[in-house]
C-alpha cells in the first residue's frame, strides 16, 4: 500500500503504428524492466521522477522513451511511434502495369514496383492484369532482405470461329494443318495469325486476324471456285520490270520480260515437309515448322519432284516477290527489319515460316526477303544486253534469291542474285516450289 500522503505519479502509454495495415493494440510494455501490461495501457502507482518505458510489439522494432513522472493526479499521456520490421519487394513483369496485391488485400503498387517495404514473415502475393492469367506465390520476408521477383503473364486464350463456304474445308493456321473442318472453333493465344482455309476444286482463302485475350472472334470465308493448288498462290502471266540499273552489275540491265503464268508456294519448304519426302532428314526440336536448311540443289531438286512440282526459274522468282511495280523489296522501297529475317548477328536464327506477316508479296508470297535463301532453277549467267564480263557466268553456278538469316538487308532485295555449285551446302540454304498451271496439281498441300 501507498504511504498515507504520499502522491503518485499517473500515465498513459499509447501506441501508434506507423503504417496503418499493421496498426493494432498489444504492445508490450516495461517500465524500469518490469513488464507492466499491453497498450493502451494506464499505470496509477509510479513514483514521480524518470523512468525507462519500453514497448515491444511483434513485427515491430524495439521502442522506447526516458519521460519524466511529474507528481500530479492527472495522467501523462506518452506516445510510441512503432517502426515495423520489414523487409522490401521489387517486382516486375512482361506486360507491366500489372498490380502487386499482398495477402488478398493490400494493393503495393503496379509493375515496374520497386522496394516496397512488406513486414517480416509469411505472405503470398498475387501479381494481376487485365486479360492475363493471374500469378500467386508465397513470400518469406526477412527484416531488412531485398527481394527481386520477375513474372510473365500468360494471355488469357481466345476463341476463334471458322465458318466457310462451302463447308467441310480444311483450316491452317500459320501454315499448320489443324484436325477440325470448317465450321469449327479453335481456341488460340492472343496475337496475330494466317488463317488458310480450302478445300477440293476451291481456290485457298487467307484471311489474317489479330485476337485479344478473351476475345471470341468469327470469320466467314467465301471461297472462289478455281483449280489453284493448296499452300501455293497464282501469278498470272503478263510483264513485269525485271533487274536493277544501280545497284548490282550483274542486275542490270534492267528490263521488261513476259513470264507465263505460273504457281509459285506460299511459303518456303519447313522442315517437317521436306522429312515427310526424306525420312532420314534430321532437324532441330521444335523446328517443323522453320524452312529446311543446309540442303544443296539437288536435294532441292529431288524434294520437289517427289511432290509433283519442280524449282521456279529466277525470273519467276522474282516476279513473284516484287510484283509489277517494281519494288524493292516485297513489301514496297524501303527497307523494314520488322517485315524480314535478315542481319541476324551472332545470334541469327531462322523464325517460322510466315512469321514475318508484313513482308508478304504482291502475290501472297512470305518470306521472300529473308529466312532461308533459296535456290532456283537458273544457272548463274549475264542478262540479255550485259556487258559486264564476270568468270562466273556460264553453267557452273545456280542461282539462289531472297537473302537469308545470315545475309544483309541489300542482299534481300527482290532483285538480288547470287549463286553457288549445285553440291553447294550451306546453313542457310532453302527452297520454295513452283509448278505449271497447265499441270495438274498434286495432291494435299
Amino acid at each position: 500500500m501507498p504511504a498515507p500522503g504520499r502522491r503518485w505519479g499517473v500515465i498513459a502509454v499509447i501506441l501508434v503504428a506507423g503504417i496503418a495495415l499493421w496498426a493494432g493494440r498489444g504492445g508490450v510494455v516495461s517500465i524500469n524492466g518490469v513488464v507492466r501490461g499491453v497498450t493502451p495501457l494506464t499505470v496509477t502507482d509510479l513514483m514521480p521522477g524518470q523512468a525507462l518505458v519500453e514497448v515491444e510489439r511483434e513485427g515491430f522494432k524495439h521502442a522506447w522513451q526516458v519521460v519524466v513522472i511529474e507528481n500530479k493526479v492527472e495522467p501523462q499521456e506518452f506516445l510510441f511511434e512503432m517502426e515495423p520490421r520489414v523487409g522490401y519487394l521489387s517486382v516486375d513483369s512482361t506486360p507491366q502495369r500489372a498490380k502487386v496485391i499482398l495477402d488478398g488485400e493490400k494493393v503495393l503498387g503496379v509493375t515496374p514496383l520497386t522496394k516496397a517495404p512488406v513486414p517480416i514473415g509469411n505472405h503470398r502475393y498475387l501479381i494481376s492484369a487485365e486479360g492475363y492469367d493471374p500469378i500467386e506465390q508465397e513470400l518469406r520476408v526477412e527484416e531488412d532482405f531485398q527481394y527481386q521477383k520477375n513474372h510473365l503473364l500468360t494471355p488469357r486464350g481466345a476463341l476463334l470461329e471458322v465458318y466457310s463456304v462451302p463447308t467441310g474445308a480444311n483450316i491452317w493456321v500459320d501454315n499448320q494443318l489443324m484436325e477440325a473442318r470448317t465450321p469449327t472453333k479453335i481456341t488460340l493465344k492472343p496475337g496475330t495469325y494466317t488463317i488458310t482455309v480450302h478445300t477440293k476444286g476451291y481456290i485457298q482463302s487467307d484471311q489474317v486476324v489479330q485476337l485479344q485475350p478473351n476475345e471470341t472472334r468469327s470469320i466467314e470465308v467465301q471461297m472462289t471456285p478455281g483449280a489453284v493448288p493448296p499452300g501455293m498462290a497464282l501469278v498470272p502471266a503478263g510483264e513485269f520490270l525485271m533487274g536493277e540499273e544501280s545497284s548490282s552489275p550483274d542486275e542490270a540491265p534492267q528490263r521488261k520480260v513476259f513470264v507465263e503464268a505460273f504457281y509459285i508456294d506460299k511459303y518456303e519448304v519447313t522442315n517437317e515437309q521436306f522429312k515427310a519426302v526424306f525420312p532420314s532428314f534430321q532437324y532441330g526440336q521444335g523446328k517443323g515448322s522453320h524452312p529446311v536448311t543446309g540442303i544443296t540443289y539437288n536435294e532441292a531438286v529431288a524434294f520437289a519432284s517427289a511432290v509433283g512440282k519442280r524449282l521456279p526459274t529466277e525470273m519467276e522468282w522474282e516476279k513473284a516477290a516484287r510484283g509489277t511495280d517494281e519494288r524493292e523489296y516485297p513489301w514496297g522501297n524501303v527497307f523494314q527489319a520488322s517485315a524480314c529475317n535478315v542481319e541476324g548477328g551472332p545470334n541469327a536464327r531462322t523464325f517460322e515460316v510466315g512469321h514475318f506477316r508484313a513482308g508478304v508479296s504482291p502475290y501472297g508470297c512470305m518470306d521472300m526477303a529473308g529466312n532461308a535463301l533459296e535456290w532456283t532453277s537458273s544457272w548463274y549467267q549475264a542478262y540479255p544486253g550485259n556487258q559486264v564480263i564476270q568468270k562466273e557466268y556460264g553453267q557452273l553456278f545456280r542461282v539462289l534469291r531472297g537473302g537469308s538469316f545470315r545475309t544483309k538487308a541489300f542482299d534481300a532485295r527482290c532483285a538480288r542474285r547470287l549463286f553457288d555449285t549445285m553440291d553447294a551446302r550451306r546453313e542457310d540454304y532453302g527452297l520454295r516450289c513452283a509448278l505449271d498451271v497447265k499441270a495438274e496439281a498434286p495432291s494435299g498441300r
